[in-house]
């Protein structure tokens, strides 16, 4: 009786012995290893951008837009992403308008009574085109980097070159007198000055190559009298980043 009593002490320890080597404690698995947290922090860090668009430019204030039309143009941008939300960048751009009639027929009556010197001259037509070209320096914040539709707002700084041409066509070879005349109140005449753009737009990533970019800038014009434009471009970017 005493042996049989004996072995069960011993199996009862040995039960127990074993079941202590069996457990375990619980532990926590973390799915986002650093290496995949940082690779997703610099989605849009370091990439860079470059691509064309078309548009047209509203010209707004005093005599701009007294006598210029709506224009149509074309441009190229390129931005570099310093920060996921944080891109800098340059753009260039030209816009192409027609005067308006009211202003073409001053310049044809300013030049018919300039031809009375000589009753043998006649003005048979007044033509003309106005071109304006931004050229700047871009710094935007971007909303939802992370998603294919991206909103950013942007500010502009450079100088804006606006080049007027004036044609006059006469009924025999220009005297000159008509020329000086012409040369202070018509032919082809090139202004300069800074501006500054507020800007707000989007980018729609097609996929990792390809973009369609959408802005709308005010063009403010640091001149005299106040110069500015509203310009609406779309275009295409492509990833100088992207690996084939």
């Amino acid at each position: 009786m005493k042996k049989l009593f004996f072995f069960i002490i011993v199996a009862f320890l040995i039960i127990e012995t074993s079941h202590a080597q069996m457990s375990y404690s619980s532990f926590e698995l973390n799915i986002n290893s650093p290496n995949e947290t940082a690779v997703y922090k610099k989605y849009m860090e370091g990439k860079t951008y470059i691509g064309a668009s078309g548009g047209i430019s509203i010209p707004i204030g005093s005599d701009y837009s007294k006598n210029v039309n709506l224009g149509i143009g074309a441009g190229m941008q390129g931005k570099y992403f310093i920060s996921d939300h944080f891109a800098f960048g340059a753009s260039f751009n030209f816009y192409r308008s027609s005067f308006k009639d009211a202003y073409l027929q001053q310049i044809d009556t300013m030049f018919t009574y300039i031809a009375f010197q000589d009753s043998s001259l006649k003005v048979l037509s007044v033509s003309g085109a106005s071109t304006l070209y931004p050229f700047s320096l871009n710094f935007e914040y971007y909303l939802s980097p992370m998603q294919k539709f991206k909103p950013y707002f942007g500010l502009g700084l450079g100088f804006y070159v606006i080049n007027h041409n004036v044609e006059i066509s006469i009924n025999k070879e220009k005297p000159q007198f008509f020329r000086d005349e012409e040369t202070l109140f018509a032919g082809s005449s090139l202004t300069s000055n800074f501006g500054f753009t507020p800007y707000a737009g989007f980018m729609l990533d097609f996929n990792e190559l390809i973009s369609a970019n959408f802005e709308v800038k005010y063009n403010q014009i640091i001149s005299k009298p106040v110069c500015s434009a509203l310009t609406i471009n779309i275009g295409i970017m492509f990833n100088l980043a992207y690996k084939y």
